[in-house]
């Protein structure tokens, strides 16, 4: 399965005049973007400091100290640091450090930003950046710290970034209308609708650059097993359905199963410490204890194999998920698609290189699976068989791959592009959700018709708008830069 040295030019034409990001926000919070494009952003180092299960219990400063976080500080939502009134406790007499914190992807973005010129910072008391690295002393405040979060979150074995949800995280308060509304009410309705193409070409462009990167580090196979697990997982166990493709490579779950789906599935379930004993006195009918018992044969005898490779069970998200798209359910689809061959990653090489493309239809098929064992027609293991087949993967979900991974894989991997650049204009639309209606709220007014973002190509554009502006915007809309793009598309 081959992957591209880069996103061939035919991909995502519209993209190419919408980098709207090309210089940061006044306050510097917002990285230019850059080639090849990195797995996160500041805005995702922003979570690790404030989430204390993301960040790393004990860091260390440049010089060698340990660095322990009392308190990250408050999320600054205004111009100046990241955080402010940050306490920390350094070296073996844990001596107590307060003031500002300010998070960087590079420790030399400092110097970029014009920090040191800056009043505001002077209060700074820890520099902290992904990548290790020192400034001179002088760049800095007085006696603050440099610390680097790679070493400590590489030695995390279950740390990823894109198990980072950032709409979770603080957002600014927004300016009532914001000036990017009336900026949009000067175009024409056709003019508007190019505008979000274009940032919905420039999101899927983004995302092939960084399913690309990914391939050419684990390869094409590994990494669409463990982007269709993360996909099965919805929000509450994406984290988890990542981890257990991460701990359960997919050369061992096709080398174990031998291409069996029971098997596969038994090994999947097993490391997820998800398989139940059916030995146990459960009220469970015959044809459940016999597929337990089939599940149980196949994974007994390597469970002693994977038995530090497990998932805690405590993991998962149980309460609160819809029973169809409980994870029992979700890792019998991971088993159908993954252990049978050809195999999914398989198939979708082959599709990627058809030389004029295939329907949308066609690929939705590929997550069509009306034959799954014991699961078909049921919704848990206690409950009676459904009266109608019940979808492993329902169609909202299967369109949703489609959009936010086959496509993108397929750039990726260096399918032609005039074979697929029809389908950009027709992809299916994913379900909206707050981020996408809030956006367009913020953009069109309470009295906008949805008909404008009713394809999947402009509901990505919502999508990337907000990521690329609101996000990062902490000046409550006053210095974003997205208004006068805008003007500069008005006749």
């Amino acid at each position: 399965m081959n992957v591209a040295s880069g996103i061939a030019s035919g991909w995502f034409p519209r993209a190419a005049g919408s980098e709207l990001r090309d210089q940061p926000f006044p306050c510097g919070v917002c990285e230019a973007p850059s080639a090849p494009p990195a797995a996160f952003t500041e805005r995702h180092l922003q979570c690790v400091w404030a989430d204390d299960r993301l960040r790393p219990q004990i860091l260390a400063t440049a010089a060698g100290e340990r660095v322990q976080v009392e308190h990250p500080g408050e999320w600054n939502t205004g111009p100046g640091p990241d955080f402010l009134n940050a306490a920390l406790r350094v070296g073996p007499e844990l001596r107590r450090l307060t003031g500002d914190v300010e998070i960087h992807i590079r420790p030399a973005d400092w110097q970029r930003h014009r920090h040191a010129e800056d009043p505001r910072y002077r209060r700074v008391c820890a520099h902290v950046a992904f990548y290790p690295g020192t400034l001179p002393a002088a760049e800095l405040p007085a006696g603050a710290l440099q610390i680097a979060l790679r070493p400590a979150l590489d030695a995390l074995p279950d740390f990823s970034f894109d198990n980072i949800d950032l709409m979770a995280y603080p957002v600014a308060a927004r300016a009532t209308p914001p000036p990017c509304r009336a900026a949009m009410s000067r175009l024409t309705p056709p003019q508007r609708g190019a505008a979000l193409d274009a940032a919905g070409e420039t999101r899927l462009r983004r995302r092939a650059e960084l399913l690309q990167s990914a391939m050419l580090d684990r390869g094409p196979a590994q990494v669409i097993y463990e982007e269709v697990l993360a996909a099965l997982g919805y929000r509450p166990n994406k984290a988890p359905f990542r981890r257990l493709a991460r701990l359960l490579p997919l050369d061992r779950l096709r080398e174990k199963s031998a291409g069996d789906p029971i098997r596969a599935y038994a090994l999947l379930m097993g490391c997820g410490s998800l398989l139940p004993d059916p030995t146990s006195k459960r009220a469970w009918d015959d044809a459940t204890k016999s597929f337990l018992r089939r599940c149980w044969d196949a994974w007994w005898p390597l469970s002693d194999e994977f038995l530090a490779r497990r998932l805690p069970r405590a993991d998962w998200a149980r309460t609160g998920i819809r029973p169809a798209n409980r994870p029992e359910r979700r890792l019998m689809a991971a088993a159908l698609l993954f252990a049978p061959s050809p195999s999914l990653p398989e198939r979708i090489a082959a599709i990627a290189q058809h030389p004029r493309g295939v329907s949308t239809d066609r690929l939705l098929a590929l997550f069509d699976l009306p034959d799954a064992p014991y699961w078909s027609n049921r919704l848990s293991f206690s409950s009676a068989p459904a009266p109608e087949p019940v979808a492993l993967v329902g169609q909202s979900r299967a369109q949703a791959i489609l959009v936010n991974l086959l496509l993108p894989a397929f750039a990726a991997m260096g399918a032609p592009a005039e074979a697929w650049k029809a389908m950009l204009d027709d992809l299916p639309a994913e379900e909206s959700n707050e981020l996408i209606q809030q956006t367009a709220l913020r953009l069109f007014g309470p009295d906008h018709t949805p008909r404008l973002y009713r394809s999947g190509l402009r509901r990505q554009g919502l999508i990337q708008i907000h990521h690329d502006y609101c996000l990062g915007d902490r000046s409550l809309c006053a210095a974003c830069p997205f208004p006068k793009t805008v003007e500069s598309l008005a006749p």
